[in-house]
């Protein structure tokens, strides 16, 4: 389970540190595309190949399954570390997230996230503000 936020800092060349905890699950292998509200997401094998069979279940008949799609596959990059944990990203992924330098990676349950640091920071604080009415909002039904 991915879990935690952590702050660290993509170079000129688009390599990004992955954190050691996450490293771990990720394997030697993974994949990160587009996400959603404007950050990257990354996945582990196993949570790609679930993500693909979801995605194949859709309708491509309808233009906005088509256009998802599209935008997921075309972005997403297949991934390995180096010898000092980092990963390269690529400028399609860089520029669709905005990341300027200082980045934010967030855990978030089956995969983590990639954000720029300012945007995290105005999307939790934003998001913490709802927090309570959000929670009240969704049907905890166990």
């Amino acid at each position: 389970m991915f879990m935690g936020e952590f702050n660290h800092t993509i170079d000129n060349k688009g390599r990004l540190i992955i954190p050691a905890k996450f490293r771990s699950q990720l394997g030697e292998r993974f994949v990160i595309t587009r996400g959603m509200d404007k950050c990257l997401s990354g996945y582990s094998m196993k949570e790609w190949e679930q993500l693909k069979d979801q995605l194949s279940k859709l309708p491509m008949t309808k233009k906005n399954v088509r256009q998802f799609v599209r935008l997921i596959y075309s972005a997403a990059i297949e991934c390995e570390f180096d010898r000092q944990g980092r990963v390269n990203l690529s400028q399609t992924l860089i520029d669709y997230a905005d990341i300027k330098k200082k980045c934010m990676i967030v855990g978030v349950s089956s995969h983590f996230e990639i954000w720029d640091e300012a945007a995290w920071k105005k999307y939790s604080a934003d998001a913490a503000e709802d927090f309570d009415d959000v929670a009240e909002q969704i049907d905890f039904d166990f």
